[in-house]
């Protein structure tokens, strides 16, 4: 008994005589210009033939652990994706996609809503297996091809699951500061500003600090026209930029103008003369006056009710910080859960080069501190992310990553003060009661000349002389 077409007949096999071609011969003959023979085994050899030709087969492009890298590949062009006959997924890439979807059940994320991140995982896994490290490359060039995938879900996956092969951190403020010394003109400005970002970066011929990136963007950016017109005027090289030409420069420029400018190529020619890639600098002796505005308090109908006005604890919090203790948005977007001491009422505020300075909470704050993080366990109770203040966004990120400065930006603007001027009141009212710029300096973390400015800012009748006995 033999199954010639090697499919399950409904009825029984048929018994056919021995060899197999014996179930191909003809009965009658095909007369020219007639059908083929129409029968019951014709139609199922049909079917089992486009059945075998439709089944998916294993991708030729799956990734073999045992497979040394011998140089690194080129990019692949998921463009090209051929999404009519997706390959058949090995049992690996099966049981990822099962415990991805189980990963985004536990997260209280609904698999409706993301099927594009589902799609994206299984596209990816269907090409290149689950045995190895996927690139988060491949990932992204996928998600950015087509409109119905996402990848940053799927990203956030296979880290925590150790199957990412993570491409090195950009920084957009760096990248478009490196652009921006590119397209410099002449070649040795070009190459000086490059050498300039370098040194911003902390990565100088000397260790230093780096600055932030974005410190970094405003003073490439500050200096861009200055060159590219002294590069007009026929200057060649950095080393022939003189005094003059600075102080050219600033002349015809006034208020913030005039300092970014002043601050930024002093910055820029210190790190050239460091890198000796010039024999002065020229820019050491110009200094720039200006006026320096002095501190005062809002009146208090803009201040009266400013928490009514708001209704999530996250949003009531953040303005508390600023209103009662004057953080900068800054330290709200780097603030910790670690840094908060519930049973002491102590917040840390961690800054660079320098000591923490702590602040000691009220029981008004530590009210809506509860609120808060009553909230967040509600919502997001198996968030890792380790900063205090989170979004809908964050906190199901699994890289832990801080709200973004607009986020604050928008809540203040929404209030309808600016958190900078309302930082400023909250000083200066202290500085009204004390008068004490020691006591400031605790309370609020300030340098010592920051401290007198207000108190003289609150108290005009004081003198700038020094106490004598």
């Amino acid at each position: 008994m033999v199954d010639t077409a090697q499919i399950a007949m409904e009825n029984g096999d048929q018994l056919w005589f021995a060899r197999p071609h014996a179930a191909g011969l003809a009965v009658g003959r095909l007369l020219p210009g007639t059908a083929a023979l129409q029968g019951r085994f014709a139609l199922k050899r049909r079917r089992a033939r486009a059945r075998a030709a439709s089944a998916p087969q294993p991708s030729e492009h799956l990734l073999d652990p045992a497979q040394l890298e011998l140089f690194p590949a080129p990019p692949r062009d998921w463009s090209r994706l051929d999404t009519t006959r997706p390959p058949a997924p090995t049992s690996a890439a099966v049981a990822l996609v099962a415990d991805f979807t189980s990963y985004m059940r536990g997260r209280g994320w609904s698999t409706h809503s993301f099927n594009g991140s589902t799609r994206t995982l299984r596209i990816v896994t269907g090409h290149l297996g689950a045995d190895v490290p996927i690139q988060e490359s491949d990932i992204r060039a996928l998600a950015s091809t087509y409109p119905n995938l996402h990848g940053a879900r799927v990203i956030n996956y296979l880290r925590l699951r150790g199957l990412l092969d993570a491409r090195p951190p950009s920084d957009l403020c760096t990248a478009r500061a490196r652009h921006h010394a590119t397209a410099v003109t002449h070649p040795a400005f070009s190459t000086a500003v490059h050498t300039f970002i370098d040194v911003l970066l902390g990565q100088g011929s000397t260790s230093s600090r780096a600055r932030s990136p974005k410190t970094v963007e405003n003073y490439v950016v500050a200096i861009l026209d200055t060159l590219e017109a002294w590069i007009a005027d026929g200057l060649t090289d950095p080393r022939e930029v003189t005094k003059k030409h600075i102080e050219d420069a600033l002349d015809p420029l006034r208020g913030d103008k005039a300092r970014r400018l002043h601050t930024a190529l002093r910055s820029f020619f210190r790190a050239l003369k460091r890198e000796r890639l010039v024999f002065r600098d020229p820019a050491r002796a110009i200094s720039l006056s200006s006026t320096r505005s002095v501190p005062t308090a809002l009146p208090s109908d803009r201040i009266a009710g400013l928490l009514d006005h708001l209704d999530d604890p996250r949003d009531r919090l953040m303005v508390a910080l600023v209103a009662i203790y004057a953080l900068l948005p800054g330290q709200l977007v780097h603030l910790r859960r670690s840094d908060l001491d519930r049973s002491r009422g102590r917040l840390r505020l961690r800054r660079a080069g320098r000591l923490d300075h702590v602040i000691y909470l009220d029981a008004f704050t530590l009210r809506l501190v509860t609120a808060w993080e009553l909230q967040r366990h509600r919502r997001w109770p198996d968030s890792s992310n380790p900063h205090f203040f989170v979004t809908r966004n964050t906190a199901v990120d699994e890289s832990g990553p801080s709200i973004s400065a607009g986020v604050i930006q928008h809540l203040f603007q929404c209030v309808g003060l600016p958190a900078g001027r309302l930082r400023v009141d909250r000083i200066v009212d202290e500085a009204r009661h004390s008068a004490d710029p020691v006591r400031l300096m605790e309370l609020f973390g300030l340098s010592n000349l920051s401290a007198t400015r207000y108190v003289l800012s609150a108290h005009p009748d004081k003198k700038h002389d020094p106490i004598t006995p």
